[in-house]
């Protein structure tokens, strides 16, 4: 992963590119939560990044999916991480860890909201070139 504080790329593959998604505010939700995890649990989330880099899916349904309407998830363990997709680009919203049967609503909600945002934030930057 980056270590460029303002960098947004997380990997670069052949085949797609993983970045953090920007909300209006300028953070990068996704980016303070995968910091924030141990290294440990970083390199487990970083092996499914990877790979839909550089071949362009996870065959494992269990540690990838469509989770509702354009928001999927990375999975592994307990650490979920929603993204969306957009071009050969895969923008990553949010994280947390799972603690219930039930992926948290609040969530995928809040993944939504920082696709809008994202999305709305890049159509904007694009008018203005």
């Amino acid at each position: 992963m980056s270590r460029d504080a303002d960098s947004t790329i997380v990997v670069r593959g052949n085949l797609r590119t993983i970045e953090y998604a920007i909300r209006a505010n300028g953070s990068m939700p996704a980016k303070e939560f995968i910091e924030g995890l141990s290294v440990p649990d970083q390199a487990k989330i970083l092996v499914l990044f990877r790979r839909m880099a550089e071949k362009g899916d996870v065959p494992n349904r269990e540690q990838f999916k469509l989770v509702e309407g354009k928001i999927f998830e990375f999975k592994k363990q307990q650490i979920r991480v929603f993204c969306f997709r957009k071009e050969n680009r895969w923008q990553l919203t949010n994280g947390y860890k799972k603690k219930r049967d039930k992926l948290d609503r609040s969530e995928i909600d809040r993944a939504q909201r920082i696709m809008q945002e994202h999305l709305e934030r890049e159509a904007r930057e694009q008018r203005g070139r």
